[in-house]
């Protein structure tokens, strides 16, 4: 988990945050009370139900029980849960991913869930982006790359990323060819360093 207090970005009243991989809402909660209106996506049930409790009758944020990905990963989908959610569902939430070739899930132990296609999601909110983060464990290089394809980048200012390729090796090639894609477009407001 990322610490917000290293976060230097001025955050209006009615800035809009999307925050992909909300779990039970740090870093939306750190958003909210900077005044910005929070779009928190949360696929897992189990940290659902907690980020829902968090930000009951709160009008600034909006809980959605969905997973983001690129336009080629949505609809039906299977998060595939911790090695060790069956000790903790909550405390394990925070490893499930739609990515079975994640090091630690356990690919026999899955939930069924929505994925949807966050470009479209973007577009059809149709609003200027002040900061999206995505921490989908395992499918934000393809996410990320569609946002650039579609020029949806240069409609957020600030894009935090958590890359998963230490826990999934097959990542650690796209990855390096994001980067050179990165460069190469000299696109200056994707974090790649989100932890």
């Amino acid at each position: 988990m990322t610490d917000t207090r290293d976060l230097k970005i001025d955050i209006a009243e009615g800035d809009v945050v999307i925050d992909c991989g909300a779990n039970i809402g740090v870093v939306t909660d750190y958003f909210r009370q900077r005044g910005a209106t929070v779009y928190a996506f949360e696929p897992n049930p189990h940290a659902f139900v907690a980020l829902s409790m968090n930000f009951a009758n709160d009008p600034k944020v909006f809980c959605i029980k969905k997973g983001v990905a690129s336009p080629q990963q949505t609809g039906p989908g299977k998060l595939f849960l911790h090695e060790e959610a069956e000790m903790d569902q909550l405390m394990y939430s925070t490893g499930s991913s739609i990515n079975p070739d994640k090091g630690n899930v356990n690919v026999n132990n899955y939930l069924e869930i929505e994925i949807i296609d966050l470009c479209k999601f973007i577009k059809d909110l149709g609003v200027p982006i002040k900061v999206l983060k995505i921490d989908i464990e395992g499918a934000e290089i393809e996410l990320l790359d569609a946002l650039i394809e579609q020029k949806l980048t240069d409609e957020i200012e600030h894009i935090f990323v958590e890359t998963h390729e230490r826990k999934i090796p097959s990542l650690r090639a796209p990855l390096e060819h994001l980067k050179r894609k990165i460069e190469e477009k000299n696109i200056t407001n994707i974090d790649l360093t989100w932890r």
